[in-house]
């Protein structure tokens, strides 16, 4: 009567680790509809990932409906597009381009790792991850340095009056330009005239971009699309202290001692820093700030800016307070690259 597809990987948000639940195929079969059947499946579905030990779930679903179960649009798309006319200024360095061979999961695997350093929520590729899903990689190329390095990769096909592509990795600054020369090549061959790129503003391929004349484009979506819910909330922010003692080494706090509670839905949490190391614990201390299970989502993924939810909320706090909160929820970039998606 209704069913859905339910994927476990780990994502990652900063030097924090989080282990996921993605949901897919949410559907219920036409005779069956609007009879909450598949609100008992979504039920099941949480249980299953609270009694399981993961943190967060997350999906890409239609607006207004899954907020129910703690859902918050998180996860932003973005686009980068470009005439392949503009690949002519790209540096001219040789290469030589074939498809992808299982033998290349290690390389790609690796150059996808360090271009997603500061991309919040992108999910970990293992070997095994990669070779498991070697269907969706088969029109994956590669491209070869003259020592036959591989330097770069990407999956592109024409979409509409487009060359898309929704998946690419480089090993350097100067693979970039090779990658544009690739994508307008083929592009040209397909006969379109624009090439455009599906990639985080963080990935260093669009920050090359940057350098050429090109739209780039962010598109939100307000109740839908990419959602994330925190499945279990002390765990979730036991598994971000990793990551918010490697903040606070970087701030101004570094060697001090400060202290915030956050009323999570009225359930008090304290967080608590001293001298880089940051303990999570149930109870109230000073500087309160109230937030909601979706914005607290929100500001831990990074999708929004912390300062934006602060000016409608309720809030004891000091000027102590509000640095590490700064700490704690930077803005970042949330993203999950196509080949991910479930």
């Amino acid at each position: 009567a209704a069913a859905l597809l339910l994927t476990t990987d780990t994502i990652r948000i900063g030097e924090a680790r989080l282990r996921m639940g993605g949901f897919g195929c949410v559907t219920t079969a036409r005779e069956h509809r609007r009879r909450g059947i598949i609100s008992l499946v979504m039920d099941d579905a949480m249980k299953y990932l609270r009694d399981h030990g993961h943190h967060a779930a997350m999906l890409f679903g239609i607006p207004d409906f899954y907020h129910r179960w703690g859902f918050a649009t998180a996860l932003a798309e973005h686009s980068a597009a470009m005439d392949i006319r503009e690949a002519e200024a790209a540096a001219d360095v040789p290469f030589r381009m074939r498809g992808a061979k299982p033998g290349d999961i290690p390389v790609m695997q690796k150059m996808h790792a360090a271009n997603d350093q500061e991309t919040a929520c992108s999910l970990i590729r293992t070997a095994a991850h990669m070779t498991s899903r070697w269907d969706r990689w088969r029109n994956v190329r590669v491209l070869l340095n003259t020592q036959g390095r591989v330097i770069a990769y990407f999956r592109g096909a024409r979409v509409g009056a487009d060359y898309v592509v929704d998946e690419a990795g480089v090993s350097g600054h100067e693979a970039c330009g090779a990658v544009l020369r690739s994508v307008a090549r083929l592009a040209h061959g397909e006969c379109v005239g624009r090439m455009k790129f599906l990639a985080p503003p963080s990935h260093p391929l669009i920050r090359h971009l940057l350098a050429y004349r090109a739209d780039h484009d962010m598109r939100t979506d307000r109740g839908g699309g990419g959602m994330v819910a925190l499945v279990n909330v002390p765990e979730a922010m036991e598994s971000m202290i990793p990551e918010w003692e490697s903040r606070l080494r970087q701030s101004p706090l570094v060697g001090e001692s400060a202290e915030v509670t956050l009323l999570l839905d009225r359930q008090p949490w304290r967080v608590r820093a001293r001298r880089g190391a940051v303990d999570v614990t149930p109870g109230a201390g000073r500087n309160k700030v109230s937030l909601s299970a979706a914005e607290l989502v929100q500001v831990l993924t990074g999708y929004r800016h912390l300062e934006e939810v602060l000016q409608s909320r309720r809030r004891i706090i000091t000027a102590e307070g509000m640095a590490l909160l700064a700490a704690l929820f930077p803005k970042r970039v949330p993203y999950v690259w196509m080949m991910d998606r479930f």
